[in-house]
C-alpha cells in the first residue's frame, strides 16, 4: 500500500488514519481504529441533533439516520469507498447497514468474512450502540485463535478474510459494514 508523497498529503485526514491502521492489519490479524478524525460517510455521533450530521431519512440527498446519533450519507459513502480504494489499492465498497434487533438474526449467528474462497476482508464501522464482537481464525503462526472487543459510535473493527464474526450489541445499535478485496477479484 505504497503511495506517492503528495498524494498521501491530499487525503483526508479519517482515510489517512484508515490506511495507517489496514497497513499493520491487513492479511494479519484483527483489530480495532480508535479514530481521532471523524468520517463524514457515517455520520458524528458527538452532532447528534445537529442538521451537518446528516439528514433524516427524509432528507433530500436520501441519507438514513441513525436511531439517535449520526446518519449514512449514500454520496458521503460513495466517496469515501472510492477515495480508501485508490489509497489503498484494494476494491472497497459498502457491503450492508444493519441495526441489531432490527431483523430476526442480524449478528446473531457467526458468519465467515467473504465470497467463496474467504478473499475479502471487512472493516466494521459503529454508528450508534455499542456492540460486543467475538471474532474466531487462524492466526499467523496457523493455529486457532479468537479475538473479542466491544465497538462505541466511531470506532473501526478490522476481520481478516476466512475469520468468523459473531456480535452481541444493545438494541438498535447501528453499524456499516465495508467489504475490502484484492482489486481483481
Amino acid at each position: 500500500m505504497d503511495m506517492p508523497e503528495e498524494a498521501w498529503e491530499r487525503e483526508a485526514p479519517h482515510l489517512r488514519e484508515i490506511a495507517l491502521f489496514l497497513s499493520v492489519h491487513l492479511d494479519r490479524a484483527p483489530g480495532v481504529l480508535w479514530p481521532e478524525y471523524d468520517n463524514p460517510a457515517f455520520g458524528d455521533p458527538a452532532d447528534a441533533g445537529d442538521d451537518e450530521g446528516g439528514v433524516g431519512a427524509d432528507g433530500a440527498d436520501g441519507s438514513v439516520a441513525g436511531p439517535a446519533d449520526g446518519a449514512v450519507c449514500p454520496a458521503q459513502v460513495d466517496r469515501f469507498t472510492a477515495e480508501l480504494g485508490s489509497l489503498t489499492g484494494l476494491s472497497v465498497r459498502l457491503d450492508r447497514v444493519e441495526t441489531v434487533g432490527a431483523a430476526p438474526g442480524v449478528g446473531v449467528d457467526a458468519v465467515r468474512t467473504g465470497r467463496p474462497g474467504g478473499r475479502e476482508h471487512l472493516l466494521i464501522h459503529q454508528i450508534a450502540g455499542a456492540v460486543t464482537w467475538r471474532l474466531t481464525g487462524v492466526g499467523e503462526g496457523g493455529r486457532p485463535e479468537s479475538f473479542q472487543c466491544r465497538l462505541l459510535p466511531g470506532e473501526v473493527l478490522y476481520v481478516p478474510a476466512r475469520w468468523s464474526r459473531r456480535c452481541v450489541g444493545a438494541p438498535q445499535a447501528r453499524y456499516a459494514v465495508i467489504s475490502l478485496s484484492d482489486a481483481g477479484d
